[in-house]
């Protein structure tokens, strides 16, 4: 069946807050508990072996990024500044506040809190950012990532010294380590804003999602990658692919078509659509990247323009409806929430087909 997920509605956040009562308290008691051996020894166990690589230290947590280990003092959080766009609805269901972030990158139809919050100043496109905001709102925390990333060291140097700069790059530029790292990421920002269980539940919910997709694909099934932009279909491949590679590289998605040079580009690489169609494949997923302004008067849907490809109308996967759309917002969030929501239709999808 042809799944869509690009219309499924955004959780509404919690209110807005930094840091909970009970959070604090619990750091306080951990403070008061820390000092004996067996407790030191628990503690450094329970860092090593957790997904989320931070530790409780006495009264900061100790956050391994891409550029080393920070100690942060959550109680001493005042100003946040968020860049990576992965973490932009996560930030929301955690309550916090932020000071300074690219709001031009967000949508008030996908980011409800943020997008239009006139008090967080905007830095603007990653094109063109305008950095010396970062100056004025002096944030105690700045998480930096993805269209940003490319500015780490330009932050760096607008910061207080005593601010704390996080980037969770590195394991996202590996597809074959894109989920762990996403679980990760989400799990140090819920330590840091004492946001712990929420942090867990959403990493269960991807956990879920992932097992279910694992136990439902046959191994055999060829699957081809879209990215649809522009009023074209362009092929997504399965080392690169925007998108749509981390996918293939965690089930060991058969590739109905590989292609020398493929590319991450965010429009996808340009190969003619007979070509695709030559390749069969009993599966398509698809990127819609103009999903992320459907107000644009001139956006074709993804589904419209597979459905008016001629070329593609004998393509198994399209006459078995067997095509799953990434959610709609997907090149805008890319975040574990988006991914959850796909990969929860694409193992309904492949259940179905079995």
């Amino acid at each position: 069946m042809t799944l869509d997920t690009s219309t499924a509605g955004a959780q509404k956040p919690r209110a807005l807050h930094l840091l909970s009562v009970a959070a604090i308290a619990a750091l306080a008691l951990s403070a008061c508990n820390g000092g004996s051996a067996d407790d030191a020894d628990a503690g450094s166990a329970a860092g090593e072996g957790g997904a989320g690589g931070a530790e409780a230290a006495g009264d900061t947590i100790s956050v391994e990024d891409d550029f080393g280990t920070h100690e942060i003092d959550p109680e001493e959080i005042q100003s946040v500044g968020a860049f990576d766009n992965r973490t932009f609805r996560l930030l929301e269901e955690f309550g916090v506040e932020l000071s300074v972030a690219p709001r031009s990158l967000m949508q008030p139809h996908v980011h409800e809190v943020y997008a239009e919050d006139e008090d967080i100043l905007d830095t603007g496109n990653h094109r063109e950012p305008n950095l010396e905001l970062i100056v004025a709102a002096d944030p105690d925390l700045v998480i930096n990532g993805q269209r940003y990333a490319q500015y780490y060291e330009d932050i760096a140097g607008l910061l207080s010294d005593d601010a704390v700069l996080l980037q969770f790059d590195e394991g996202y530029r590996d597809p074959s380590t894109f989920f762990e790292n996403m679980k990760a990421q989400t799990e140090k920002l819920g330590e840091i804003f004492g946001e712990e269980e929420t942090a867990q539940q959403l990493v269960a919910e991807l956990d879920a999602a992932l097992d279910r997709v694992e136990a439902a694909y046959n191994g055999e099934d060829t699957v081809m990658g879209l990215v649809t932009s522009g009023g074209d279909i362009n092929y997504a491949g399965p080392l690169e692919g925007r998108g749509v590679a981390p996918v293939f590289q965690e089930f060991g998605l058969v590739p109905a078509l590989e292609v020398e040079d493929e590319s991450s580009d965010h429009q996808g690489d340009d190969i003619s659509v007979e070509a695709i169609a030559d390749s069969n494949p009993d599966w398509i997923i698809v990127l819609d990247r103009d999903g992320m302004a459907p107000q644009d008067p001139e956006y074709t849907p993804a589904q419209e323009l597979i459905a008016d490809s001629p070329a593609l109308q004998q393509v198994t996967a399209v006459q078995e409806e067997r095509i799953v759309y990434m959610p709609q917002d997907m090149y805008i969030t890319e975040d574990i929430q988006a991914y959850t929501e796909f990969l929860e239709s694409f193992a309904e999808a492949l259940e179905a087909a079995q």
